[in-house]
């Protein structure tokens, strides 16, 4: 549609009292065009999921394909051009992080980060390859300088949509969780997606999705709520990707990399074994159960006191505050003080403590590759969480509760639900992937993997 309407097509738009706003179809179809066009964008973003927060910004340099991307929280940048991926620490060393000989832990993550790069970088192009359809499924409003397009797919289409945008990352969860989970066991709980374009220009200047999504396999559940706001169209920043000075292919590799190439001796392996039950029972009692001392009683002997005690301290108080963090996060509108997000928090951590576990057995295939096998015996979340609701519904329709007080009243009744726990679940067993570290140290990239178990 032209910018500048003059003439007979202005005497036209008056005697037909006004002309009308084009179609969303169009819009997006225009939109999309636009972004292909461009040289470079630059996002800001924050990603909001059950277990965490995650913000940061990005720059995509269409012109040479070259892709940045760096998270707040982590303490390392990414890079992508059309050969690899490049990641830059905090120290200034730089890494090809899936140049190494492949294993599937390495496809799977780089399969992850490229899904998750190119929905960010051109999200119209990624979302109509998943639906053909999908531009024709819009609501549109309007004003002075933008359109705001909401999706007003139906249940199943909103449905469909779903399972396949969170189709890679369930793959990955299937192999950690040594379950094959189909498309079909996803179900999609609340799909959302609002599109905000500048007028005059056809740029997209804001995607927000909310999506939640839960499958049986361990009872598993994520809410997802993510904002993407571009800018500096045709005016990023200049993307440069450093020089590699870590090379996992050069012949001067690191231990791990020499125990992936070598199979493990019977006295590596069993090492590996020890070691590795003996770092996740500490981890466990760590953070589910947050005691420092018991993590320096069971860590592995080929810690120093100096690592365990800094471990301890860190794994115990980073859990409790993501928590909090978390908490403060989902209820940023609500009427609720920090008082009673803290109360809740210290409720829950007694409710975990009412747990039991223990540790079967672990196998290692490699130093980044031991899989321990743990018996847990959690607390019915989801019953607490139910029990909650019906308990609120029924104060808020007998008038006992005004609705300012209601998230109020939610935490309070919560808070008094996880301290009365009195009943643990059945055990179930649970996999965790846990791999040794360059330093001899341990590490479980996947926490949830045993929380999982523990918050059913």
């Amino acid at each position: 549609m032209n910018k500048y309407i003059t003439g007979l097509g202005l005497i036209i738009c008056l005697f037909l009292a006004g002309c009308s706003e084009p179609e969303p179809a169009e819009i997006l179809e225009e939109v999309n065009q636009a972004q292909q066009e461009l040289t470079s964008v630059e996002v800001e973003f924050e990603e909001n999921r059950t277990d965490e927060i995650s913000t940061g910004n990005a720059i995509f340099n269409y012109e040479h394909n070259v892709d940045y991307y760096n998270m707040n929280e982590a303490d390392f940048a990414s890079y992508r051009d059309e050969d690899s991926y490049y990641i830059e620490y905090d120290d200034g060393m730089v890494a090809e992080p899936f140049a190494a000989e492949k294993t599937t832990e390495l496809d799977l993550a780089e399969s992850n980060l490229n899904n998750q790069l190119d929905f960010i970088k051109m999200p119209l192009s990624f979302l109509v390859e998943l639906d053909a359809d999908f531009y024709n499924k819009f609501d549109m409003e309007t004003n002075d300088n933008n359109y705001l397009l909401t999706y007003n797919g139906d249940q199943t289409e909103k449905e469909k949509l779903g399972r396949a945008i969170v189709e890679q990352p369930v793959e990955a969860m299937s192999y950690y969780f040594g379950t094959e989970i189909e498309q079909s066991d996803i179900n999609i709980d609340v799909f959302s997606l609002e599109i905000i374009i500048e007028k005059d220009t056809n740029r997209l200047q804001q995607v927000e999705q909310e999506l939640t999504y839960s499958f049986d396999v361990n009872d598993f559940s994520d809410e997802q709520h993510f904002i993407y706001m571009y800018s500096n169209h045709d005016e990023a920043e200049q993307i440069d990707i450093p020089e590699v000075t870590m090379n996992p292919n050069e012949t001067d590799t690191t231990a791990t990399e020499t125990a992936e190439q070598e199979p493990l001796s019977d006295e590596e392996q069993e090492a590996l074994e020890d070691e590795s039950a003996a770092y996740l029972d500490a981890l466990i009692q760590a953070t589910v159960f947050q005691d420092a001392e018991e993590f320096i009683n069971r860590a592995p002997d080929s810690y120093s006191e100096e690592e365990k005690t800094s471990e301890a301290e860190t794994q115990r108080d980073f859990f409790r505050e993501m928590y909090i963090q978390n908490t403060q996060q989902n209820m940023l509108e609500a009427n609720v003080t920090e008082e009673e997000i803290t109360d809740l928090a210290e409720a829950f951590m007694h409710a975990l403590s009412t747990t039991d576990y223990e540790i079967v057995g672990a196998d290692a295939e490699s130093a980044d590759n031991i899989i321990v096998t743990v018996s847990i015996e959690g607390i019915n979340d989801t019953s607490v969480n139910l029990e909650t609701e019906q308990e609120l519904i029924a104060l808020y329709e007998d008038g006992e509760v005004a609705d300012d007080e209601i998230e109020s009243k939610n935490l309070e009744i919560l808070t008094e639900k996880y301290y009365d726990i009195d009943e643990i679940l059945a055990p179930v067993e649970i996999e965790v992937h846990v791999m040794q570290d360059d330093d001899g140290t341990y590490a479980v990239l996947l926490q949830d993997q045993y929380l999982a178990g523990f918050v059913q």
